[in-house]
């Protein structure tokens, strides 16, 4: 075997394998590379999906005449100079790739001017063929022309899917990247028609309908958190807009649409309690931060980032989702009868809308508290002891219970009393505003139970049962080397573990609601999937489950007929949670079907 070095035209094609898949990513690297130059205005046309032509207008600073000769050489670029500029990147492209492997599997043109001359260059490429620029007519700006795409690869142009289908590719793509820019115009063209027009000056919210559907609008939250030089700002869903899948899942990091696996943990954790298994949240976050805190060399098309402070950029994510989840108001005002600001669910477009969580009003809305006459003691709260139950729910409401936090919408109003019926034993349906609110009785007292039990474990910090006997088990050298390391950390969280041995460990005490757990199935379940994941994370995930496990053993069950004092209990006690609208497992505890509705189902209200 010898040893050769390739000829340039067989590098390119190689990288051009690993950069340039079909259209869609030739649109990519064109636009991003007008986005670098400044651009304010793009124009992106194609014809047959992008394989026969994609032609990118825009009127950026343009090349200057000398750069021209280097516009499609490998790894010339005018974004980095020396290897230090690799540790802050502020373009969204820098390897100077990008033009070479288009060139080397397709026909292309670049005309362009700069601002400031009065006549225009041109330079081809074909096949990785270039000639010399020449004097052209053109606008200040950009045009890039790529025709004919993998015409010197024909077995890889036959992998390509139907115009059809690469043309919703690249309309995807271009508005997962037009999502951000506000500040500029774009357009774009398939087969001479005008598929999508995006003015600047649009609002994030305005952006996202039009890029991904108007009906989502009116069920996004606004995001907002700042803290020591990281910025997230952006937009996320009412959980009853969920999907099957996460493809609306968009975290922008410096304008770069990419993604970081434990950011995105961090989201889908936020939403863990509203969405029930199998749903993905829809989320358009912006993360603004030093270019010095952020590696964007990692992926060959630049899909993914790495953060140098993850935990704290994950952290301050899912305190942002999580802060715009529990501030939700679920009507567009305080009139019960108002259109509410979610689509809700809809079984069928003839039946009535629901929507899932309890509404929250003005506090004129409803009388602060039911009056009650001395002589008539408080309802008792619900109490369902089983012998399997690890935790019996409280006898007596405690404080935060007895003063609610905010406004009661089980009280009464306007002097009348509280009216409501339980129904089939699981049902409460009880009278809101003009509509009717449907409660799942199992749900909303696993979530009072949940919530009890989540309070009580901050209070008192953690409680720590010692184990008559270390516990011993075996791990691998590097599950050994992180357990160690984080052993800190665990002990805060109640579980001591110390070093036992070359492959072992001994675990010496564990949280308290864990004394009946298998110490060495907990600390399997510590144990991280990736060195980096946080380990006092990890634990509090453990416990959640628990206190997950907990409430649905301990909460009253479908069949349980209830006292009208115990559901009017049960009612009270939800007012004061911080998030009554979904249990624990993320299924929601009430359906509000507002009077506009009803109305609307029984023709009363055309």
């Amino acid at each position: 075997m010898v040893i050769r070095v390739l000829r340039p035209e067989v590098q390119n094609q190689i990288a051009a394998g690993e950069v340039i898949e079909r259209p869609a990513s030739v649109v990519k690297e064109l636009v991003e590379n007008s986005l670098d130059a400044g651009a304010t205005k793009l124009r992106i046309e194609i014809q047959g999906g992008g394989a026969d032509l994609m032609r990118i207008t825009d009127d950026g600073a343009g090349f200057l005449p000398e750069d021209l000769p280097l516009a499609f050489a490998s790894h010339a670029t005018s974004k980095l100079s020396d290897l230090s500029d690799l540790d802050h990147i502020a373009s969204l492209g820098f390897r100077g790739e990008a033009l070479a492997s288009i060139g080397s599997v397709a026909r292309c043109t670049i005309k362009s001017r700069r601002h400031e001359n009065g006549e225009g260059w041109q330079v081809r490429c074909d096949g990785g063929v270039e000639s010399a620029p020449q004097p052209c007519g053109c606008p200040p700006g950009t045009q890039i022309e790529v025709r004919d795409l993998f015409f010197s690869l024909p077995a890889r142009r036959r992998f390509l899917k139907s115009a059809a289908a690469e043309k919703a590719r690249i309309q995807e793509l271009l508005c997962e990247i037009a999502l951000p820019r506000l500040d500029v115009d774009w357009t774009f063209v398939s087969d001479g028609k005008e598929i999508l027009r995006l003015p600047a000056g649009q609002s994030l919210l305005e952006r996202f309908g039009a890029c991904f559907s108007r009906d989502l609008v009116r069920g996004m939250l606004p995001v907002s958190r700042r803290s020591n030089g990281l910025s997230i700002e952006g937009l996320c869903c009412e959980p009853d807009l969920a999907r099957r899948d996460g493809r609306l899942e968009l975290l922008y990091v410096n304008g770069r649409c990419a993604s970081e696996r434990q950011a995105l943990f961090a989201v889908r954790q936020a939403y863990r309690e509203f969405l029930m298994g199998g749903r993905f949240p829809i989320y358009a976050l912006l993360v603004t931060m030093p270019p010095d805190q952020v590696d964007v060399n990692v992926h060959p098309r630049k899909a993914e980032v790495r953060f140098l402070e993850s935990r704290r950029v994950a952290g301050s994510l899912h305190e942002a989702v999580r802060s715009a989840l529990l501030a939700r108001t679920t009507m567009a005002s305080s009139d019960p009868a108002a259109v509410p600001r979610t689509l809700g669910i809809v079984v069928d477009p003839d039946k009535p809308r629901a929507q899932s969580g309890f509404p929250t009003s003005e506090p004129s809305l409803f009388a602060p508290r039911m009056e009650r006459r001395p002589d008539v003691a408080p309802p008792p709260v619900i109490v369902r002891e089983r012998a399997d139950v690890d935790y019996a729910t409280p006898r007596s409401l405690d404080a935060a219970a007895a003063t609610p936090a905010r406004p009661n919408p089980f009280a009464a109003h306007e002097g009348r009393s509280l009216r409501f019926l339980q129904a089939h034993d699981l049902y409460v349906v009880l009278q809101w505003g003009d509509g009717i609110m449907v409660v799942d009785q199992h749900a909303l007292h696993e979530r009072v139970v949940y919530e009890r039990l989540r309070a009580q474990h901050r209070a008192r910090k953690v409680q720590v049962q010692r184990l008559l006997a270390p516990f011993v088990i075996e791990v691998s050298p590097s599950e050994k080397a992180w357990l160690l390391d984080a052993r800190d950390v665990l002990q805060k969280g109640g579980l001591d573990v110390d070093d036992f041995g070359p492959s072992a460990v001994a675990v010496h005490s564990v949280p308290a609601v864990f004394h009946r757990a298998d110490p060495g199935r907990l600390l399997r379940a510590v144990l991280p999937m990736d060195a980096d994941d946080d380990p006092g994370a990890r634990l509090e995930e453990q416990l959640v489950e628990r206190f997950h496990s907990m409430a649905c053993r301990s909460a009253v069950m479908s069949g349980d007929r209830l006292a009208d004092a115990e559901i009017e209990s049960l009612l009270r006690e939800a007012a004061t949670l911080e998030h009554p609208h979904n249990c624990p497992h993320g299924r929601p505890t009430v359906l509000t079907f507002p009077g506009a509705e009803l109305e609307r189902y029984f023709r009363r209200r055309c």
